[in-house]
């Protein structure tokens, strides 16, 4: 059986493993995420954003897996999308929504990829709060080290999906952002004046 590692279970994680199960022929599939959450993917997570931050994608560019994002906000329960100050009742697919509802629709494709795999039978391996610290090309293939006690294994192939990777915070400087997000949270920001 062919041995394939994925690093990152974010969206482009997501869709490789969905390309990968169009195969005939099942393989192993080791899923290393980073996060405490396989398939959220850091743009999309509770650990990086509030529910305030929109999405800068809408549902009709998405492409579906299981179901298009629209479809997966229509089954949601009102009250969970109001927590978001979204209505259901006026939701439609050009519509930017907040990131982190995004993530919950993206972390419940790739669960129910992950389920599909082994039903096709598939080997499947998903390593939560496992960074990989290390890869190193052989002649027998693939290594990964990581940040857990994990037993040696060498890959046919691997996928880098890591996504964004942000400098250092030391290195901001009031000119330059490590990330977009940097200090928005906590930005202070005054109140405009106002007309008497």
């Amino acid at each position: 059986m062919k041995k394939i590692a994925i690093v990152g279970a974010g969206p482009t994680g997501i869709y490789t493993l969905f390309s990968l199960l169009q195969q005939q022929t099942p393989l192993s599939i080791s899923i290393f995420e980073q996060a405490d959450e396989a398939g959220v993917g850091m743009p999309y997570s509770d650990e990086e954003n509030s529910k305030m931050m929109l999405a800068n994608i809408a549902s009709i560019e998405i492409p579906p897996i299981y179901c298009t994002y629209l479809e997966w906000l229509q089954k949601q329960e009102a009250s969970h999308l109001q927590r978001y100050g979204v209505k259901k009742e006026t939701l439609h697919d050009r519509q930017f929504l907040p990131r982190i509802l995004l993530g919950e629709y993206f972390r419940d494709q790739f669960l129910r990829l992950v389920d599909q795999a082994r039903k096709q039978k598939f080997a499947v391996a998903v390593y939560e709060s496992c960074q990989v610290t290390d890869l190193q090309i052989t002649n027998a293939g693939v290594m990964l080290a990581t940040n857990q006690d994990l037993p040696s294994e060498t890959f046919d192939l691997a996928v880098i999906a890591t996504g964004h990777v942000w400098p250092d915070e030391e290195e901001a400087t009031r000119t330059y952002f490590p990330s977009p997000w940097s200090g928005l949270m906590e930005a202070k920001v005054d109140e405009p004046p106002r007309f008497s």
